[in-house]
């Protein structure tokens, strides 16, 4: 094995040994079993979703480049950590500081892949950050998605105050740019409220037999 070649392999190996860390970085949501979810988790399954939904886009987007970014897209986590978005609200120091974090994450995995490769990780992040291209709203838009999503298969007692009041507002600022997209938000919505309705009644069932 030339020098070259074998620099390269080795390297590569460095960097699945550091996204090993996100199966164990744990995320605010929980599954329908009761533990809580790794960040891996839950980018493997906004994948999934980039593959169902792509299609029905009312603007076509490259099948390839949003897997790519859909897979990457919390690579950074490896080094920060999972920050909930209740915890880092837009417009917040909090955000920033968050961002910044995030931001060193990503240049440190730059230069240890190197090269193009490096190079494309990093600029593919930095897209889905911007949101401004078709790939990039789309991966943004099911990434929160995915979060209600398993919000919704979760016990409704993970869920704090702020979850509960944002089912709206946040899912809109991301979902309402395309037709099929919205449609589908509004499909998480109807679970969402309908879960908290049935808790809400289980709660005045239980009051009033006390």
């Amino acid at each position: 094995m030339n020098g070259e070649f074998g620099g390269k392999m080795s390297k590569s190996l460095e960097f699945l040994h550091l996204a090993e860390k996100l199966k164990d970085v744990l995320r605010h949501g929980w599954t329908s079993s009761g533990r809580q979810e790794s960040t891996a988790e839950h980018s493997w399954r906004v994948s999934l979703m980039v593959i169902l939904f792509h299609s029905y886009l009312e603007k076509p987007v490259s099948l390839e480049k949003a897997l790519q970014m859909a897979v990457i897209h919390d690579l950074c986590e490896t080094i920060t950590g999972d920050v909930p978005f209740f915890n880092a609200l837009e417009g917040s120091v909090e955000k920033e500081q968050k961002h910044i974090r995030e931001q060193a994450s990503m240049e440190s995995i730059r230069k240890l892949l190197g090269g193009d490769i490096g190079q494309r990780v990093h600029l593919l992040w930095e897209e889905y950050h911007a949101g401004e291209s078709e790939e990039a709203k789309f991966v943004r838009a099911l990434d929160k998605l995915e979060a209600q999503i398993q919000q919704n298969e979760a016990d409704i007692s993970t869920w704090n105050e702020f979850e509960k009041l944002s089912i709206f507002t946040y899912l809109d600022k991301f979902c309402n740019y395309d037709g099929f997209i919205k449609s589908l938000k509004e499909e998480v919505q109807e679970e969402s409220c309908t879960k908290l309705a049935r808790a809400d009644s289980m709660n005045l069932r239980k009051a009033k037999t006390c």
